[in-house]
């Protein structure tokens, strides 16, 4: 799973995307946020992401996020502020209700299918998810043909 959130201005987004081990995508989402700061909306769209995984009934997971405080914070490593306290708790409470999971800061380049979902977001009314590959927006599609033929190449 890979999440995302961005804050511009009075657009506030979240969004992210799962796959399966081969790099098949299970389910994306994305969706507009009001009145938060950007951590905020990084916190959210982890949220959202491990709402779905586990709605789902997906076990294990590895998470991956472009931004180094919020991996931090919801591991434990550095102190939430508290607008975003209550966001990683329930991130925390969903984390260790799956048998297995490794989060991880990657780099914003490796990050770039759910950085695409965040532009969606920016579209929603509210939160979506998407289930189906083919309904995605052309942008996250065109990534995620790029990064499995650079993992089959």
């Amino acid at each position: 799973m890979n999440f995302d959130g961005s804050a511009q201005n009075v657009c506030q987004v979240g969004g992210g995307i799962i796959c399966d081990h081969l790099g098949n995508i299970v389910a994306a989402y994305a969706g507009n946020l009001k009145n938060h700061i950007v951590t905020q909306a990084k916190g959210m769209a982890l949220l959202w992401g491990l709402r779905f995984a586990t709605s789902i009934g997906i076990k294990h997971l590895e998470i991956e996020g472009d931004s180094q405080i919020t991996v931090e914070m919801v591991s434990g490593r550095s102190t939430a502020r508290w607008k975003v306290d209550p966001i990683l708790r329930d991130a925390r409470m969903l984390m260790a209700n799956l048998e297995g999971f490794t989060i991880r800061q990657i780099f914003r380049e490796g990050n770039a299918t759910a950085d695409s979902m965040v532009v969606a977001g920016r579209l929603q009314k509210s939160l979506r998810c998407w289930r189906n590959a083919n309904l995605l927006p052309v942008t996250t599609k065109v990534i995620l043909e790029i990064e499995k033929n650079q993992v089959q190449g």
